[in-house]
């Protein structure tokens, strides 16, 4: 028996609205574009790499920290700090501040998932 990762979902109140945040952050693809539409109870994005990400509606608000998150490297000659400011231009809130001593930054999307921005490179 073998399994495979179908895709990852995150759950959200308003699944346009964190799909748009990640698809213009991460510049992923909409794979679904039919129902990709405010209102939608799904939106499904896929990485360049052919990965999928659902963003999926929930009733309930996140209340506590992911017990997983995205970890996030620089590519095409960007740097840490740019791309923190870019996600912060876009919503996202800084939520740890570690780039001094570990070289990553918590941040939360706008509806408070959490993610790493690491300072790794290409």
């Amino acid at each position: 028996m073998s399994l495979r990762l179908s895709h990852t979902t995150w759950d959200a109140l308003d699944p346009y609205t964190i799909a748009e945040f990640w698809r213009e952050l991460m510049g992923w693809e909409i794979t679904e574009p039919d129902a990709y539409e405010p209102g939608s109870d799904e939106c499904y994005l896929v990485t360049p790499h052919g990965y999928t990400v659902l963003f999926y509606r929930v009733p309930d608000a996140k209340t506590v920290k992911n017990r997983a998150h995205m970890d996030l490297a620089v590519e095409g000659g960007s740097t840490r700090d740019a791309e923190v400011e870019r996600a912060r231009g876009m919503g996202a809130a800084m939520v740890d501040d570690r780039r001094a001593d570990l070289g990553w930054a918590v941040m939360a999307d706008p509806e408070g998932n959490e993610f790493c921005i690491l300072d790794i490179g290409d």
